[in-house]
């Protein structure tokens, strides 16, 4: 990488870092009904272009972390021996991402009332948490079939990890108190990981 383009990526991430950091607090504030997109963008100092540069729509940074919680819990395969299964990377995997909910340095938590209000209040989940859920998933499924090339387990490895990423997401919204949220989603990832056990 040459020097430039590491100043541009480091300028683009501090951007980024800002809009986040704008949102977060006037969504805190005003809550997301109540903050605009001109808001987040004065705030961060950026023009309404920039803003688009960086997220789709205001309901996006919500879940900003999600990219990066997909590169942690890929680094989770590292970690398993070489005779590891599938299904034994799909927990690793699905335990290094909710694993970050519970750490207070990875950013999830502090919006997480607003993301789950956000999704009762649609009567389902936003299509830009759709879309990007679905990316996460193949991403995530790339890495997992990248581990285990044997593509004879390759449809139950993808089933295994949806029907996890399912409880998770159903579990972080029907959570009722903040923090038993963790909780909540870690128990319904093991039981949809039960009936692919073996």
């Amino acid at each position: 990488m040459s020097k430039e383009t590491g100043i541009r990526e480091r300028k683009r991430a501090e951007t980024r870092r800002a809009i986040v950091d704008a949102a977060t607090a006037l969504f805190l504030d005003r809550g997301v009904a109540g903050t605009s997109i001109d808001d987040i963008a004065a705030g961060a100092g950026v023009a309404r272009r920039t803003f688009f540069l960086h997220f789709p729509s205001k309901e996006d940074v919500l879940f900003h972390y999600l990219e990066g919680h997909v590169r942690r819990a890929v680094q989770a395969l590292d970690g398993l021996p070489a005779d590891a299964d599938a299904a034994q990377g799909v927990r690793a995997v699905m335990a290094a991402f909710v694993d970050l909910f519970d750490d207070p340095g990875a950013g999830a938590d502090e919006l997480a009332d607003l993301r789950a209000e956000l999704v009762t209040a649609s009567r389902g989940l936003p299509a830009s948490l759709v879309l990007r859920l679905q990316r996460a998933q193949t991403d995530l499924v790339g890495a997992l079939r990248a581990r285990f090339p044997d593509r004879t387990g390759w449809p139950l490895l993808a089933a295994h990890l949806g029907a996890c990423m399912g409880g998770a997401t159903a579990a972080a919204v029907a959570a009722e108190r903040p923090e038993d949220r963790a909780a909540a989603i870690r128990a319904a990832v093991d039981r949809a990981s039960a009936g692919f056990a073996g």
